[in-house]
């Protein structure tokens, strides 16, 4: 079961000549996971992910289970090239091929193949190329395709021009054109993960003065830290995602963050950490930013 990463489809099953009910015997004896018709996944590969890795799982065993030439296209492209999700339909495989209309039906949609899209092959798999993909995202929702583009520059799977190339290429078959030149304009290499994202487009939504990734020296030069964003110049935001606390080394973590955040308030800067909950409460943000601002005025 770990051949192609677990991952499994009928027609390949057929080929190898196993039958039907030697398939479903594995199915109900917890060998295998079905998640799609004719898709299959390993279970141990299955009870190890994420729950962004089961989608990626899940759109690789349904693509293996069909015997046409299709395409992973839109957040289930991005899936397959390993960029971050965020609040896109789970449920759902999304993919291209050359048909005239798009049809959905057991979780899997397929969508009419556009000419100009770049394609490439991602472990076997026909994929919409990064740029294209986090593009037509962006045109569906502005913060899954910044989440994905940031991540996408940051990692240099493609540039800030390759996505102003794709979407220059791509715009006439797209119908959120809005909402992908939205995106497009937010878009920074600089972010190191998709709560630091999230965390830049509710500061700029609020109308804050933002920067990211600052670095942040003494008097005499020498550097003290690089913080998530900096507020009207004196407001340190950091975005604190509680991963890094888990495990033997959490302790230590903690100390360092308390002794780094001394220091920057020794220097005179204000100090504001955010959560994901917070996140979903921009007025929060904004009242706890103000807050701070004002006791600086004072």
């Amino acid at each position: 079961m770990t051949a192609q990463g677990g991952v499994l489809g009928s027609r390949q099953l057929t080929r190898l000549g196993i039958p039907p009910d030697e398939v479903s015997r594995w199915v109900v004896g917890g060998d295998l996971v079905r998640v799609r018709r004719g898709a299959f996944i390993g279970a141990a590969a299955w009870s190890a992910a994420d729950r962004d890795e089961r989608y990626r799982l899940t759109v690789a065993a349904a693509m293996r289970s069909r015997g046409v030439d299709e395409m992973a296209s839109h957040h289930s492209a991005l899936a397959l090239h390993r960029l971050p999700l965020w609040h896109v339909d789970r449920d759902l495989v999304v993919l291209a091929a050359d048909v005239q209309e798009t049809t959905t039906g057991g979780g899997v949609r397929v969508m009419p193949l556009r000419a100009l899209v770049d394609r490439v092959e991602v472990e076997g798999l026909a994929v919409m190329a990064v740029a294209d993909a986090v593009v037509a995202v962006a045109s569906v929702s502005v913060e899954a395709g910044v989440v994905a583009g940031d991540a996408a520059v940051h990692d240099g799977r493609c540039t800030e021009a390759d996505l102003a190339e794709a979407a220059s290429r791509l715009r006439r078959g797209l119908r959120g054109k809005a909402r992908l030149r939205a995106a497009l304009a937010h878009i920074d290499g600089a972010s190191e993960s998709p709560g630091e994202s999230r965390t830049r487009l509710v500061l700029t939504a609020l109308g804050l003065p933002v920067a990211s990734q600052v670095v942040v020296c003494d008097q005499r030069g020498s550097f003290v830290a690089r913080v998530d964003f900096l507020v009207a110049g004196r407001v340190v935001i950091e975005f604190d995602g509680a991963v890094k606390y888990k495990g033997a080394d959490g302790a230590e973590v903690v100390v360092a963050e308390k002794r780094r955040e001394d220091r920057l308030r020794e220097l005179g800067y204000e100090v504001v950490r955010l959560t994901w909950d917070d996140l979903s409460h921009p007025e929060r943000v904004l009242a706890r930013v103000r807050a701070v601002l004002l006791r600086r005025a004072a």
